[in-house]
């Protein structure tokens, strides 16, 4: 009997082969559609469906040959089998469930159940005598198990973890003194990451066996504690509307839940104070904690809250003190140059800029601060020396860039005058210093000069018509007409403001 004639005769093996050839295609065919993380999990069932098929045709060769190569057959069927198991892993995990975080210990167990199946069936149809198999296997299991305990602990303690959904992959949790996100849980242990990159391999039965905190859930919302001290003096719910204020535009901190603030220790030169937020990403914890102790020194500085704390000089140069960074003369004359800027102030004279000087607060802003907010009640001007500022403007629930603000420019005049709502948000582009003008000082100038009122009208009608001119297409008369009439209206209201008679 020729070669021909002996493969005529075992139709039925090479249907497996066919089989195992589509397997194969769509082993391939996953690896190319397949995200560039998932592809790695076609590499062994592609292995396996290459082996089999290698094997079934050396097998099916072999026996058109004359010869039986039974126990080739049986690592034929095997690695066919393992790899039929992988595809259908691919298929359910990374196809059907492509969404969900399935750790791999799960589907490593559920092929290693489905392939255990597939090897008893294929050795009962061999003539394997199974309950002699499961006996041998029963008392070597035994052994192995007294030797592996502690491996089987925590195998059974990774099957356990996702059941129980305790933790999950992607949750950041603290184990020890261990913190970091799970990346994997595998059948021995969990693999974290840490938010310094580092890599903690803990065993699964520490999980169950220890005390471990899961900061991702019940939700991903986490508190954050903030603890900082002021001087005795200063009244507690002046420090607490301050230290929230500061919080207003942290990106991070969440406004629900809500912040809150309050004191929790009379300490021996400070009143300590708590200020707790939340926060949705735990990974960013020091990054928002970080910018919330910045925002609280800037917001106490423009407050003028001391933070005291122990100082111990062991040195002091003996030029510390010769030169300082600034004069008083130096500043007074910088503040002076700062109004000559304003063409708000150009009507004033030389004595009333000085009396606007002396009432002048230097306040600093970190960047990425909000400096005031649309809406807001308002009666101050600022004046900014250096940094630049970003305005937006709010319509109909949409926020734009409307202009920036850059040195020796102002903002804020009309609150100044009139006391109306801010009526747009600034926000620091970078660190900026401004100078502030406070509705006090401009009313001590006016009490002692009423007509500055009809001048400080003209000045902002007049800028305020040339910007609407411009926009609006006005002829002169027409701009004239409406300049009058804006000039009265305006004049009424700082009128009304400071009380002027």
């Amino acid at each position: 009997m020729n070669v021909w004639e002996h493969l005529q005769q075992v139709p039925e093996s090479w249907s497996g082969f066919v089989i195992g050839v589509v397997a194969l295609a769509v082993v391939f065919l996953l690896r190319v559609t397949l995200r560039r993380d998932r592809r790695r999990n076609t590499t062994m069932p592609a292995f396996f469906l290459l082996v089999g098929l290698g094997l079934h045709m050396l097998s099916t060769l072999a026996t058109a040959g004359g010869s039986t190569w039974g126990t080739l057959n049986l690592f034929t069927v095997f690695f066919l089998a393992l790899g039929m198991t992988g595809l259908a892993a691919l298929l359910v995990f990374d196809v059907v469930l492509r969404r969900q975080l399935v750790p791999s210990i799960v589907r490593d167990m559920l092929q290693a159940v489905l392939l255990f199946i597939i090897v008893m069936v294929i050795l009962r149809r061999s003539g394997v005598d199974l309950l002699s198999l499961l006996t041998t296997s029963a008392v070597l299991t035994a052994i192995v198990g007294l030797a592996l305990q502690n491996t089987i602990q925590n195998l059974f303690a990774g099957l356990a973890l996702p059941v129980e959904r305790t933790f999950g992959i992607g949750d950041w949790v603290r184990v020890g003194e261990h913190v970091g996100r799970i990346v994997e849980m595998q059948w021995r242990a969990t693999l974290l990451v840490t938010k310094d990159g580092d890599s903690v391999i803990v065993p699964n039965n520490h999980l169950l066996a220890s005390e471990a905190v899961n900061y991702s859930k019940p939700s991903g919302h986490h508190r954050v504690w903030i603890r900082v001290g002021f001087h005795y003096r200063h009244p507690p719910n002046v420090v607490r509307k301050v230290l929230l204020d500061a919080l207003r535009g942290v990106h991070g901190a969440l406004t629900h839940p809500p912040p809150d603030c309050f004191p929790v220790e009379f300490g021996e030169s400070a009143v300590i104070y708590a200020l707790r937020f939340w926060i949705d990403d735990y990974e960013l914890d020091p990054v928002i904690g970080g910018e919330v102790h910045t925002r609280v020194w800037y917001a106490a500085q423009r407050a003028g809250l001391e933070i005291p704390f122990p100082i111990r000089t062991l040195l002091t140069p003996a030029h510390a003190d010769d030169h300082p960074t600034t004069t008083k003369e130096e500043e007074h004359a910088e503040r002076l140059a700062a109004l000559a800027t304003v063409d708000l102030f150009g009507p004033l004279e030389h004595a009333d800029r000085e009396v606007l000087t002396a009432g002048m607060r230097r306040v600093s802003f970190a960047a990425g601060e909000r400096i005031i907010e649309q809406g807001d009640p308002g009666d101050s001007l600022y004046l900014l020396r250096s940094g630049e500022i970003a305005v937006h403007l709010t319509l109909d629930g949409a926020g734009r860039e409307v202009a920036r603000v850059k040195p020796g420019d102002f903002f804020g005049e009309m609150s100044l005058v009139t006391g109306e709502p801010r009526q747009a948000s600034c926000t620091a582009c970078s660190d900026v210093v401004c100078y502030v003008i406070g509705h006090k000082v401009l009313r001590k100038l006016l009490d002692t000069k009423p007509k500055l009122a009809e001048d400080l009208s003209a000045v902002l009608v007049s800028r305020q018509m040339a910007l609407d001119g411009q926009r609006e297409g006005l002829s002169a008369e027409a701009r004239a007409r409406r300049t009058a009439e804006a000039r009265s209206n305006l004049l009424a209201r700082i009128r009304g403001f400071f009380q002027l008679h």
